[in-house]
């Protein structure tokens, strides 16, 4: 897929369920270049199926980007009672540069408000430095209380307070 030499038009849509295998897929691409830095039970933790991302639907939304018709990044989140919770974020590699992930952050951002949440947040990994970057240019910042840890790979928390 070359986005380059064609503009192309983004369109984000929540997923349908006969295309959680793409949003699967996706993830997988997305999160290749860094897999060997997970364990094997963070990366199976991190990457989730095609039936997980069916539950998913059930449980929150889960959103896919389109460049040109092509899908090209997702978004999984849900709501609990301590803010609407962004389980997975993906842009396939050859999108990147294209404003997908911020659109999808801005995405979860609306639903949450929508939901009535005044909090969104999300898990990360110290080593995904260009999201790390994208979230703080959002205007998540870093919860030093709350690092964990996902089968031997660090996690911290961030998080962004929604306007009222």
């Amino acid at each position: 897929m070359s986005l380059e030499t064609t503009p192309a038009t983004l369109h984000i849509r929540l997923a349908r369920r006969n295309e959680a295998a793409s949003a699967a897929l996706l993830l997988r691409m997305a999160f290749a270049e860094v897999a060997s830095l997970y364990t094997p039970e963070a990366l199976a933790d991190t990457l989730p199926d095609a039936g997980t991302l069916r539950r998913r639907m059930d449980e929150g939304a889960v959103w896919l980007a389109f460049l040109g018709g092509e899908p090209v990044g997702t978004l999984s989140a849900h709501s609990r009672p301590e803010g609407l919770h962004i389980r997975s974020m993906a842009v396939h590699p050859s999108a990147r540069g294209h404003g997908v992930a911020k659109a999808l952050l801005d995405t979860a951002e609306a639903f949450g408000r929508m939901q009535g949440q005044v909090r969104l947040f999300l898990r990360t990994t110290p080593f995904l430095h260009a999201a790390i970057a994208l979230y703080s240019r959002s205007g998540f910042t870093l919860c030093e209380s709350r690092r964990r840890d996902l089968h031997g790979v660090p996690l911290f928390e961030m998080e962004k307070l929604l306007d009222a």
